[in-house]
């Protein structure tokens, strides 16, 4: 089956043409139904409504030739399903044909050759506006609801196809801005599409999803001929596909409005009655505002552009066009806030959440009790720290529900408060919290999924709290495996902070206090053409000698953030764990920072060059930030440990950490989270290049995927970490957070939840523009 309908072909590919004696021939020769057809209105295909001499009623739907046939498939399959699971819900039944096929085919005159498949019809008559009332409008949320529970259980493989009508593909449509003509328009659906880039998509993979109808609208409702009011039928599947649960909702609203109607009312009553069936999430309701105004958006979009197309019928296409744009002024008149308090009180989430009393406390207060509480040793970030309350994907707002792009922290990695995240961790915690001394499934196959994605050797697990914590047992396994005493590590990276780690971590030491235990090597200062440090190596193994040390290991982190982002160029890496292992050391992989994924190309740093480390320490994002991090290493070498001395860490491995962890790994193999770092982080990288051309300041551009530098430099072309400073904060001002690292700190420490998109690429980018102007007066 076909995986991606042509969006456009259905459009522009003309009608099919076949007369109502035609397909009177069609349904007999294929379905057995002899009777009279008279033509129903349709639009890209041709529908027939079919009446046998036995009275019996019947549509003929005769679909344009570029309709993809997996789409009518799904669609039929649906019904049938709906059939089985939800008899009572009055929508067309398939009928087969006389060879049990859901489709046929037939050619037409032109040669063109068409699906035909059976359904039967359905009595009644479309709804009138004169008849619209709250209960009409509760009735239509109570059908859309039905018909939603109905299809939870169905699936199809085409169900995801790219859909035009789909409205989580909304910014496809500005490329049809430049069909509308009129200044006032083009504002006002742009305006509606910023909101939704805005609002909406950052919170797509977060919000339900599942196969719908998507046009569950009163021209596809049918009300009963006696009684006007109540809805007797459900037709038109032809939009069915897998989105979100609420975007099903917005459709069915934005085409209720009318002009004269009271917009707010119409899409309470239609949520209230959808809400008593299928109950709504308050975070579908809060971008339900945004998504009925884009939908309005859409459907005159999509109609200006199809009128160039087929201009001879301009008067059916166009006829919903001016009241919309009406609609659509008179829905952007409307306070989002107060539009969406009332929804949310409809489903009986009567107040919004309440930040804690406490978070009211002034911001001075807290300044100076946190001053006497947490002494010097606790710093904040920015000249004007901010007070965070809570996170929400690449989002963090404060107590004033102002809210901030988070370009900055590394820890929440498939996004803030995922959602599966938090249930795994809240489920488990619900179930049961102890030490590994007891068995647990959880532990067991989160070793099986790291180990996994690890070289065959490194196959043993050990599980402790933080990331120092990894690199002080891989410190403990490495002096007692070589029998040496001494640590090679970059100039200024950064490992931990306990006694023996803190001494690794020149980052966090006064200038010229490395021990005499430790030397230091340069990092690679570029993505490629690095020489192979060989002599560099052997230079600090020899000045490591003279103070009586051998190297027990060498402790690389494989992104080199603090010594200013780089991926490890061909050989680096090679080299060193050469010059390493000739001197009794074992080579530590510490992927705290740019495991799990974050560079895109590969889902561990050291695999940027052709070696297995011994050791493989890793911590901060594999739980999204609850505290959990491992050390992978040989069974050789965890056997060593074992009759030397053996390991145990109370919390580490717990299974509350470990349901963290697996949470972790399934969202970013479900989401495609590897994936979406590549290339977000191409485009990011493109933009940053491009913005170069016109500010010289911004130097080197390294790294790769979601973990990216930037150097800030003078106009000598030396690191400037004083406007590097002036542009961080530059951003925080204007709602965009980013760190600098480096030896100078002028290397902006671009390093965002994986779920960041281009999208959010374009408000980062948007922002150093103006950070980059602003700076350079």
């Amino acid at each position: 089956m076909s995986t991606k309908q042509n969006l456009e072909s259905l459009l522009t590919t003309p009608a099919p043409h076949f007369s109502a004696g035609e397909a009177e021939q069609i349904a007999a020769e294929f379905f057995g139904l002899s009777g009279t057809a008279t033509a129903l209105d349709s639009e890209r295909d041709l529908n027939f409504h079919l009446v046998t001499e036995d009275g019996d009623q019947y549509v003929i739907k005769i679909a344009n030739s570029s309709e993809d046939p997996a789409i009518i498939d799904m669609q039929l399959k649906a019904l049938e399903h709906i059939a089985h699971v939800a008899p009572d819900l009055p929508v067309p039944k398939v009928v087969l044909s006389n060879e049990g096929k859901l489709v046929e085919e037939a050619k037409a005159a032109d040669g063109r050759t068409h699906p035909v498949r059976v359904v039967s019809y359905l009595p009644g008559i479309y709804p009138e506006e004169e008849f619209f009332s709250e209960d009409f409008y509760r009735q239509m949320g109570n059908f859309l609801a039905r018909t939603a529970k109905a299809l939870q259980g169905f699936f199809h493989p085409i169900a995801n196809y790219e859909l035009l009508w789909d409205l989580k593909h909304a910014s496809n449509l500005r490329k049809y801005l430049g069909y509308v003509e009129d200044p006032k328009h083009y504002k006002l659906a742009e305006k509606f599409l910023d909101r939704f880039e805005k609002h909406v998509l950052p919170l797509i993979p977060k919000l339900r999803a599942q196969i719908v109808h998507n046009d569950l609208v009163p021209n596809n409702l049918l009300v009963g001929k006696e009684d006007h009011g109540k809805i007797v039928g459900i037709i038109d599947f032809g939009d069915l596909t897998h989105t979100l649960i609420i975007i099903d909702l917005a459709a069915t609203i934005a085409d209720t409005i009318s002009v004269d109607s009271d917009a707010v009312e119409v899409a309470a009553q239609i949520t209230a009655g959808y809400h008593e069936i299928n109950p709504l999430e308050e975070a579908e309701l809060r971008v339900l505002y945004d998504l009925v105004g884009t939908r309005l958006v859409m459907l005159n979009l999509i109609a200006i552009w199809r009128v160039t197309l087929h201009p001879d019928n301009y008067d059916y296409i166009m006829s919903g066009v001016g009241p919309t744009w009406v609609i659509l002024e008179q829905w952007l008149e409307l306070d989002p806030e107060q539009v969406t308090r009332r929804l949310l009180r409809t489903c009986g989430f009567w107040e919004q959440k309440v930040i804690e009393k406490a978070s009211r406390e002034s911001y001075q207060s807290l300044l100076d009790r946190r001053e006497q509480l947490l002494g010097p040793l606790a710093y904040l970030f920015y000249d004007q720290p901010l007070h965070i309350v809570r996170g929400e994907g690449v989002w963090l707002y404060d107590r004033d529900n102002i809210r901030y792009l988070d370009v900055y922290n590394n820890v929440p990695q498939v996004g803030h408060c995922h959602p599966h995240v938090v249930n795994r961790i809240a489920e488990q915690a619900g179930l049961l919290n102890t030490s590994t001394r007891y068995l647990h499934e959880h532990i067991l196959e989160l070793a099986e999924r790291i180990t996994a994605k690890l070289p065959e050797k490194l196959s043993i697990c050990s599980f402790v709290c933080t990331g120092s914590e990894a690199n002080e047992l891989a410190w403990i396994m490495a002096k007692l495996v070589s029998g040496n005493t001494g640590a090679l590590i970059t100039h200024h990276s950064y490992h931990g902070s306990t006694d023996a780690i803190g001494q690794f971590s020149p980052e966090s030491l006064p200038a010229g206090k490395v021990p005499p235990h430790v030397r230091t090597l340069d990092p690679p200062t570029s993505n490629s053409n690095w020489p192979k440090p060989d002599a560099g190596i052997r230079d600090a193994i020899r000045a490591m000698e003279v103070d009586g040390h051998q190297p027990a290991m060498c402790l690389l982190d494989t992104s080199f953030v603090s010594d200013g982002i780089f991926t490890a160029p061909k050989g680096y890496l090679k080299a060193l764990f050469a010059a390493t292992r000739a001197a009794g050391g074992l080579c530590v992989a510490d992927e705290v920072q740019g495991g799990f994924g974050r560079f895109g190309g590969n889902f561990w740093g050291f695999e940027y060059d052709e070696v297995i480390p011994d050791i493989v320490t890793m911590g901060k994002p594999m739980g999204n930030g609850h505290p959990i991090a491992a050390v992978v290493t040989t069974a050789e070498i965890a056997e060593a440990l074992a009759r030397d001395r053996g390991y145990f860490n109370t919390f580490g491995g717990n299974p509350v950490s470990c349901a963290a962890g697996l949470a972790v790994l399934d969202v970013i193999e479900k989401e495609g989270l590897q994936e979406n770092a590549l290339r977000v982080g191409a485009y990011l990288k493109k933009g940053f290049e491009e913005l170069r051309e016109d500010y010289p300041v911004l130097g080197g551009i390294h790294g790769a995927g979601l973990l990216l530098g930037v150097d800030i430099i003078t106009a000598e072309g030396k690191p400037d970490g004083d406007r590097a400073d002036q542009i961080m904060n530059h951003l925080r001002v204007n709602r965009v957070l980013i760190g600098v690292t480096g030896p100078d700190e002028n290397v902006l420490k671009i390093r965002p939840p994986l779920v960041f998109e281009e999208a959010h690429a374009d408000i980062l980018l948007a922002a150093l523009k103006g950070a980059l102007e602003e700076t350079q007066r």
